[in-house]
Protein backbone atom coordinates (compact mmCIF):
# COMPACT_ATOMS: atom_id res chain seq x y z
CA UNK A 1 0.00 0.00 0.00
CA UNK A 2 1.30 3.42 -0.90
CA UNK A 3 2.53 5.51 2.03
CA UNK A 4 2.25 9.27 2.05
CA UNK A 5 3.20 11.74 4.76
CA UNK A 6 0.38 14.23 5.33
CA UNK A 7 2.51 17.39 5.40
CA UNK A 8 3.07 19.05 2.04
CA UNK A 9 1.74 22.63 1.96
CA UNK A 10 0.45 22.47 5.55
CA UNK A 11 3.28 24.50 7.08
CA UNK A 12 2.99 27.28 4.50
CA UNK A 13 -0.76 27.37 5.07
CA UNK A 14 -0.25 27.73 8.81
CA UNK A 15 2.24 30.54 8.36
CA UNK A 16 -0.39 32.32 6.27
CA UNK A 17 -2.90 31.77 9.08
CA UNK A 18 -0.50 33.28 11.60
CA UNK A 19 0.03 30.07 13.60
CA UNK A 20 3.65 30.73 14.44
CA UNK A 21 5.18 31.89 17.69
CA UNK A 22 8.38 33.18 19.26
CA UNK A 23 10.21 31.33 22.00
CA UNK A 24 10.11 33.50 25.12
CA UNK A 25 9.92 30.88 27.86
CA UNK A 26 12.50 28.14 28.47
CA UNK A 27 12.68 25.05 30.68
CA UNK A 28 10.20 22.25 31.18
CA UNK A 29 6.48 22.76 30.64
CA UNK A 30 3.41 20.83 31.75
CA UNK A 31 0.58 20.78 29.22
CA UNK A 32 -2.40 19.65 31.27
CA UNK A 33 -6.10 19.77 30.63
CA UNK A 34 -7.67 21.57 33.59
CA UNK A 35 -10.62 23.73 32.48
CA UNK A 36 -12.18 26.13 34.92
CA UNK A 37 -15.62 25.01 36.08
CA UNK A 38 -18.00 26.23 34.88
CA UNK A 39 -16.52 27.14 31.51
CA UNK A 40 -17.73 27.43 27.92
CA UNK A 41 -15.73 27.31 24.67
CA UNK A 42 -17.06 27.47 21.12
CA UNK A 43 -14.94 25.86 18.39
CA UNK A 44 -15.50 26.46 14.67
CA UNK A 45 -13.92 24.09 12.16
CA UNK A 46 -13.90 23.92 8.38
CA UNK A 47 -12.70 20.96 6.33
CA UNK A 48 -11.84 20.83 2.64
CA UNK A 49 -12.07 17.25 1.40
CA UNK A 50 -11.04 15.56 -1.83
CA UNK A 51 -12.14 11.96 -2.40
CA UNK A 52 -10.71 9.97 -5.32
CA UNK A 53 -12.24 6.58 -6.13
CA UNK A 54 -10.09 4.27 -8.26
CA UNK A 55 -11.68 0.99 -9.42
CA UNK A 56 -9.47 -2.09 -9.13
CA UNK A 57 -11.86 -4.69 -10.53
CA UNK A 58 -15.45 -5.84 -10.88
CA UNK A 59 -16.64 -3.48 -13.60
CA UNK A 60 -16.87 -0.27 -11.59
CA UNK A 61 -16.83 3.02 -13.57
CA UNK A 62 -13.68 5.06 -14.25
CA UNK A 63 -11.83 7.04 -11.59
CA UNK A 64 -14.12 9.52 -9.83
CA UNK A 65 -13.04 12.65 -7.95
CA UNK A 66 -15.37 14.34 -5.47
CA UNK A 67 -14.80 17.65 -3.69
CA UNK A 68 -16.55 18.44 -0.43
CA UNK A 69 -16.60 21.11 2.26
CA UNK A 70 -17.69 20.61 5.85
CA UNK A 71 -18.42 23.39 8.38
CA UNK A 72 -19.04 22.55 12.02
CA UNK A 73 -19.62 24.48 15.22
CA UNK A 74 -19.41 22.86 18.65
CA UNK A 75 -19.72 24.29 22.16
CA UNK A 76 -17.90 22.69 25.08
CA UNK A 77 -19.40 23.05 28.57
CA UNK A 78 -17.14 22.04 31.47
CA UNK A 79 -19.60 21.50 34.31
CA UNK A 80 -17.82 19.35 36.91
CA UNK A 81 -14.30 18.35 38.01
CA UNK A 82 -12.92 15.95 40.61
CA UNK A 83 -9.60 14.13 41.09
CA UNK A 84 -8.18 15.07 37.72
CA UNK A 85 -11.34 14.12 35.82
CA UNK A 86 -13.54 16.59 33.99
CA UNK A 87 -17.14 16.26 32.89
CA UNK A 88 -17.75 17.96 29.54
CA UNK A 89 -20.96 18.37 27.54
CA UNK A 90 -20.45 18.84 23.80
CA UNK A 91 -23.31 20.58 22.04
CA UNK A 92 -23.04 20.44 18.25
CA UNK A 93 -24.61 23.72 17.21
CA UNK A 94 -24.38 23.03 13.48
CA UNK A 95 -22.85 20.57 11.02
CA UNK A 96 -23.16 21.26 7.29
CA UNK A 97 -21.60 19.43 4.36
CA UNK A 98 -21.78 20.03 0.63
CA UNK A 99 -20.15 18.16 -2.25
CA UNK A 100 -19.74 18.11 -6.02
CA UNK A 101 -18.00 16.11 -8.73
CA UNK A 102 -14.80 18.02 -9.56
CA UNK A 103 -15.87 20.98 -11.67
CA UNK A 104 -19.59 20.34 -11.08
CA UNK A 105 -22.29 22.10 -9.07
CA UNK A 106 -22.35 22.09 -5.28
CA UNK A 107 -25.10 20.09 -3.60
CA UNK A 108 -25.91 20.08 0.14
CA UNK A 109 -25.82 16.76 1.96
CA UNK A 110 -28.17 15.63 4.68
CA UNK A 111 -26.75 15.52 8.19
CA UNK A 112 -26.42 11.89 9.28
CA UNK A 113 -28.00 10.71 12.51
CA UNK A 114 -26.13 11.70 15.67
CA UNK A 115 -23.85 14.18 13.91
CA UNK A 116 -25.59 16.92 15.89
CA UNK A 117 -26.51 14.88 18.97
CA UNK A 118 -25.24 16.29 22.32
CA UNK A 119 -22.57 14.22 24.05
CA UNK A 120 -21.34 13.93 27.63
CA UNK A 121 -17.75 12.87 28.03
CA UNK A 122 -15.28 12.48 30.87
CA UNK A 123 -11.68 13.52 30.17
CA UNK A 124 -8.53 13.26 32.24
CA UNK A 125 -5.65 15.72 32.48
CA UNK A 126 -4.20 14.42 29.19
CA UNK A 127 -7.52 14.86 27.37
CA UNK A 128 -7.89 11.09 27.16
CA UNK A 129 -11.51 10.08 26.72
CA UNK A 130 -12.44 7.97 29.75
CA UNK A 131 -16.18 7.86 29.02
CA UNK A 132 -18.47 9.18 26.28
CA UNK A 133 -22.16 8.77 25.51
CA UNK A 134 -24.94 10.50 23.64
CA UNK A 135 -27.16 12.32 26.13
CA UNK A 136 -30.37 11.30 24.35
CA UNK A 137 -29.24 7.75 23.48
CA UNK A 138 -26.71 6.66 26.12
CA UNK A 139 -26.49 3.06 24.90
CA UNK A 140 -26.00 3.82 21.20
CA UNK A 141 -22.71 2.48 19.83
CA UNK A 142 -20.33 4.96 18.18
CA UNK A 143 -16.61 5.60 18.19
CA UNK A 144 -15.39 7.92 20.92
CA UNK A 145 -13.49 9.99 18.37
CA UNK A 146 -16.76 10.63 16.53
CA UNK A 147 -18.60 11.62 19.69
CA UNK A 148 -15.94 14.07 20.88
CA UNK A 149 -14.76 15.37 17.50
CA UNK A 150 -15.81 18.88 18.62
CA UNK A 151 -12.89 19.04 21.06
CA UNK A 152 -10.24 19.75 18.41
CA UNK A 153 -11.98 20.12 15.05
CA UNK A 154 -9.68 17.57 13.39
CA UNK A 155 -7.45 14.84 14.76
CA UNK A 156 -7.98 14.13 18.47
CA UNK A 157 -4.54 14.43 20.11
CA UNK A 158 -3.57 13.39 23.64
CA UNK A 159 -1.44 15.72 25.79
CA UNK A 160 1.97 14.56 27.14
CA UNK A 161 2.11 12.44 30.33
CA UNK A 162 4.56 14.76 32.07
CA UNK A 163 6.69 17.90 31.65
CA UNK A 164 8.21 18.43 28.20
CA UNK A 165 10.91 20.69 26.78
CA UNK A 166 10.67 22.90 23.71
CA UNK A 167 12.09 21.16 20.67
CA UNK A 168 12.28 17.71 22.30
CA UNK A 169 9.76 15.23 20.79
CA UNK A 170 7.53 12.95 22.81
CA UNK A 171 5.25 10.07 21.86
CA UNK A 172 1.50 10.53 22.08
CA UNK A 173 -1.75 9.00 20.84
CA UNK A 174 -4.17 10.31 18.22
CA UNK A 175 -7.54 9.27 16.80
CA UNK A 176 -9.54 10.23 13.72
CA UNK A 177 -13.27 9.50 13.23
CA UNK A 178 -14.14 7.97 9.85
CA UNK A 179 -17.79 8.92 10.34
CA UNK A 180 -17.10 12.52 9.26
CA UNK A 181 -16.41 11.15 5.76
CA UNK A 182 -19.43 8.86 5.70
CA UNK A 183 -21.88 11.27 4.08
CA UNK A 184 -19.45 11.76 1.19
CA UNK A 185 -18.39 8.22 0.44
CA UNK A 186 -20.55 5.64 2.21
CA UNK A 187 -21.51 3.90 -1.03
CA UNK A 188 -17.85 3.84 -2.09
CA UNK A 189 -16.81 1.91 1.01
CA UNK A 190 -16.39 4.50 3.79
CA UNK A 191 -17.33 2.69 7.03
CA UNK A 192 -20.47 3.81 8.78
CA UNK A 193 -18.74 3.63 12.17
CA UNK A 194 -15.20 3.45 13.40
CA UNK A 195 -12.01 5.41 13.90
CA UNK A 196 -8.33 5.16 13.08
CA UNK A 197 -5.76 5.37 15.86
CA UNK A 198 -2.12 6.36 15.68
CA UNK A 199 1.03 6.48 17.69
CA UNK A 200 2.29 9.97 16.95
CA UNK A 201 5.25 12.22 17.61
CA UNK A 202 4.68 15.70 19.04
CA UNK A 203 6.87 18.60 20.06
CA UNK A 204 6.69 22.22 21.13
CA UNK A 205 8.10 24.32 18.31
CA UNK A 206 7.83 27.61 20.17
CA UNK A 207 5.91 29.30 22.96
CA UNK A 208 4.85 32.74 23.98
CA UNK A 209 4.27 33.86 27.56
CA UNK A 210 1.76 36.66 27.98
CA UNK A 211 0.91 37.30 31.60
CA UNK A 212 -1.07 34.45 33.13
CA UNK A 213 -1.33 32.66 29.79
CA UNK A 214 1.24 30.77 27.73
CA UNK A 215 0.62 29.80 24.12
CA UNK A 216 2.32 26.59 22.97
CA UNK A 217 2.80 26.03 19.25
CA UNK A 218 2.83 22.29 18.64
CA UNK A 219 3.59 20.04 15.68
CA UNK A 220 2.11 16.53 15.73
CA UNK A 221 2.66 13.88 13.05
CA UNK A 222 1.83 10.20 12.85
CA UNK A 223 0.69 7.18 10.85
CA UNK A 224 -2.62 5.48 11.50
CA UNK A 225 -2.57 1.76 12.19
CA UNK A 226 -4.32 -0.25 9.44
CA UNK A 227 -7.78 -1.40 10.49
CA UNK A 228 -10.65 -3.34 8.88
CA UNK A 229 -14.32 -2.35 8.90
CA UNK A 230 -17.58 -3.62 7.50
CA UNK A 231 -18.89 -1.31 4.77
CA UNK A 232 -20.84 -1.03 1.53
CA UNK A 233 -19.61 -0.79 -2.05
CA UNK A 234 -22.41 0.33 -4.38
CA UNK A 235 -24.89 -1.06 -1.80
CA UNK A 236 -23.10 -4.43 -1.75
CA UNK A 237 -21.59 -5.69 1.55
CA UNK A 238 -17.84 -5.14 1.58
CA UNK A 239 -14.78 -5.05 3.81
CA UNK A 240 -12.69 -1.88 3.96
CA UNK A 241 -9.06 -1.76 5.09
CA UNK A 242 -8.08 1.79 6.01
CA UNK A 243 -4.75 3.40 6.87
CA UNK A 244 -3.02 6.73 6.39
CA UNK A 245 -1.10 9.55 8.02
CA UNK A 246 -1.61 13.04 9.40
CA UNK A 247 0.21 16.23 10.31
CA UNK A 248 -1.18 18.86 12.66
CA UNK A 249 -0.04 22.21 13.94
CA UNK A 250 -1.90 23.32 17.06
CA UNK A 251 -1.91 26.25 19.46
CA UNK A 252 -2.49 25.26 23.09
CA UNK A 253 -3.45 27.88 25.69
CA UNK A 254 -2.53 27.20 29.32
CA UNK A 255 -5.12 29.69 30.56
CA UNK A 256 -8.01 28.50 28.37
CA UNK A 257 -6.90 24.87 28.76
CA UNK A 258 -7.82 24.30 25.13
CA UNK A 259 -6.47 24.23 21.58
CA UNK A 260 -7.28 27.78 20.49
CA UNK A 261 -6.53 27.19 16.82
CA UNK A 262 -4.91 24.74 14.49
CA UNK A 263 -4.75 23.10 11.11
CA UNK A 264 -4.28 19.51 10.08
CA UNK A 265 -3.88 17.46 6.94
CA UNK A 266 -5.10 13.86 6.91
CA UNK A 267 -4.38 11.51 4.01
CA UNK A 268 -6.27 8.21 4.09
CA UNK A 269 -6.22 5.16 1.83
CA UNK A 270 -9.10 2.68 1.83
CA UNK A 271 -8.94 -0.65 0.02
CA UNK A 272 -12.52 -1.84 -0.45
CA UNK A 273 -13.39 -5.40 -1.45
CA UNK A 274 -16.88 -6.71 -1.99
CA UNK A 275 -17.85 -9.81 -0.01
CA UNK A 276 -17.32 -12.77 -2.43
CA UNK A 277 -20.86 -14.11 -2.03
CA UNK A 278 -22.30 -10.66 -2.77
CA UNK A 279 -20.02 -9.58 -5.63
CA UNK A 280 -16.29 -9.32 -6.22
CA UNK A 281 -16.05 -5.59 -7.05
CA UNK A 282 -13.17 -3.74 -5.46
CA UNK A 283 -11.77 -0.22 -5.38
CA UNK A 284 -9.22 2.01 -3.75
CA UNK A 285 -10.36 5.30 -2.21
CA UNK A 286 -8.07 8.18 -1.30
CA UNK A 287 -9.09 11.02 1.01
CA UNK A 288 -7.16 14.26 1.40
CA UNK A 289 -8.64 16.34 4.22
CA UNK A 290 -7.41 19.76 5.35
CA UNK A 291 -9.10 21.07 8.48
CA UNK A 292 -8.73 24.49 10.08
CA UNK A 293 -10.20 25.21 13.50
CA UNK A 294 -10.41 28.20 15.80
CA UNK A 295 -12.02 29.07 19.11
CA UNK A 296 -14.59 31.83 18.82
CA UNK A 297 -13.79 34.38 21.51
Amino acid sequence: MRREVACGPLFAMLVALGLTGSARVQGEHSLQYAPKVPARINLISRSEITMTVMPTGGGLPDTLTIEAARLESATQFADAAANGRFSIVLQYDSARTRMRPRGGLWQPLEVKENESAPVRTVLDERMQVLQAEFLDSPHLQASRAHMVRGLTGGVLVTLPPGPVTRGVPWMTEAAYPLSVLRSIGEEEGVPRLGELVARATAKIDSLVGRGADTLYYLTVTGSFLPAQFESLLSDVPAVTTASGSFASMLVWSSSWSAFLSGASRVVLWMDVRGVPDAGAASSRVRFDVITRSQVRM
